[in-house]
């Protein structure tokens, strides 16, 4: 963010709270620029490549045309297409028919995506302060990284492939499976299986491989199961999650037991599968808090206490919801539910551009609320990303038009020299008040389960579409 984006605030008609803090919206897509070149893609392609070529819509552009595409939400592929022929500044010029693009989204691996979305977050990283973290409650010398891990299905598409129409359900064209820095505030690791029904605990296993060792890992109920536990350890990882009924203990000692008018406790130390496999059981702790308002079981293998207490571990785990506040992120706001093509590779590149979009206005996120003295998750993003977008697209179309007007004046003053043009209007700024995240009045109501839900299916359950899960 630059030096000058911070406007002098002004008090406005009625205000009770004081002055109205103004900051100019930051450039989100200046850091993929910057990062996301096209050396970087160019090194991600030979190290991925099999038996594919670059031609005219190479890895960059195809890269580049996904974000473009996110962000002035053009209706169709082609339409951004010829958009783009015609010198579109959000997409890069490709002198190519539409007809070959269809066809190289379709031959080209998500896995491509993928990396490239690590090569970016990785190079990100030392921008990435610890913003995000500040009400954890934990030392964090003691536990410097900290991640949530959950899953999710993609929408379902239409059955627009000739293999699909024979079925009559919907079809869901891939899942995901996200490790979130609750410190940083951004996606470590994402995984895209273009199977809709692909096992969460399998997905898992692919995302373990990136979590640093000592890391401190939430997950939910599906995740405490003796192979699992097994594995966080093998790594040196921690873990905090829900307790799985479905999987036996047996007690083995009373760490804590504490009755009250606020808060009841009970901290054991059990032991989890074993003789059943013909393997050693783990050992655990088993933490159940509760009181008149809420019944919350916990298991972690952080066996001490003094390292994390039943209330930090209570605390700890209501974080993890942050990791669902980045799904509906990339699905509502970023639009990932609107899905551009039912191709399972043309799916896995939408979603990695959209992983790599989310982390740049994450970034920009925390860059503003320092401007502005905010804590980052005190600004909702449901409210800040859409107006970045459209800021973003405001002052690159001032850029565009200051450039061209310049040429005119140029061609009748030979030899002037562009002296470079920053696009700064009232419109740009944003009353950062406006953007903040408004409590939710009262509790939560629970989803309904609709019996809809159950007709769907996926590509790797209708005959012959197996050819469609590429990773």
């Amino acid at each position: 963010m630059r030096k000058d984006e911070k406007k002098p605030g002004a008090r406005s008609a009625g205000s009770k709270e004081g002055p109205v803090k103004e900051v100019r919206a930051p450039d989100y897509l200046a850091v993929v620029t910057q990062h996301l070149t096209q050396s970087l893609c160019d090194e991600v392609f030979a190290a991925t490549r099999d038996q594919e070529r670059q031609r005219k819509w190479t890895l960059c552009a195809l890269v580049w045309f996904w974000i473009g595409l996110l962000q002035p939400r053009f209706a169709s592929q082609t339409r951004a297409i010829l958009e783009g022929q015609k010198g579109h500044p959000l997409f890069p010029l490709v002198n190519a028919s539409p007809e070959s693009f269809f066809m190289k989204i379709q031959a080209v691996r998500p896995v491509f995506f993928r990396n490239v979305f690590l090569s970016f977050t990785h190079a990100i990283q030392p921008e990435l302060g610890s913003d995000y973290a500040a009400d954890l409650g934990i030392d964090p010398e003691k536990f410097p990284e900290v991640y949530a891990a959950d899953g999710s299905r993609l929408e379902k598409v239409g059955r627009l492939l000739k293999v699909t129409r024979t079925t009559t359900e919907a079809i869901l064209p891939g899942s995901m499976e996200a490790l979130y820095d609750l410190r940083r505030g951004t996606l470590r690791e994402l995984w895209f299986d273009p199977d809709g029904f692909s096992s969460e605990l399998s997905m898992f296993e692919q995302v373990l491989t990136a979590l640093p060792q000592g890391a401190l890992l939430l997950g939910d109920r599906y995740y405490p199961k003796p192979v699992i536990w097994r594995q966080i350890e093998e790594r040196g990882l921690w873990m905090v999650s829900r307790y799985n009924k479905t999987v036996k203990k047996r007690k083995l000692e009373t760490l804590a037991r504490t009755r009250g008018t606020k808060i009841n406790v009970d901290d054991w130390l059990v032991e989890m599968g074993g003789s059943a496999y013909g393997t050693e059981p783990v050992r655990l702790r088993w933490v159940h808090v509760w009181n008149g308002d809420f019944d919350l079981i916990l298991i972690t293998n952080v066996l001490d206490p003094k390292l994390l207490s039943p209330l930090q571990l209570l605390g700890l785990y209501r974080k993890r919801w942050t990791v669902e506040r980045m799904y509906l992120a990339m699905k509502d706001v970023l639009e990932l539910n609107h899905l551009y093509s039912c191709s399972s590779a043309a799916v896995g590149q939408q979603t990695y551009a959209t992983a790599i979009l989310y982390n740049a206005m994450r970034l920009a996120q925390s860059r503003l609320a320092r401007v502005a003295g905010l804590a980052p998750d005190e600004l909702s993003v449901e409210k800040l990303f859409p107006a970045l977008i459209e800021n973003l697209i405001k002052a690159t179309y001032m850029e565009v038009g200051a450039e061209r007007m310049f040429d005119q004046i140029r061609k009748l003053n030979p030899g002037l020299k562009w002296p470079g043009f920053v696009p700064d209007h009232p419109t740009l700024h944003l009353t950062v008040d406006h953007f903040r995240v408004e409590k939710r009045k009262g509790h939560r109501k629970k989803r309904r389960f609709c019996q809809g839900r159950k007709g769907q299916t996926s590509f790797g359950k209708i005959p012959g579409a197996k050819k469609f899960l590429r990773n």
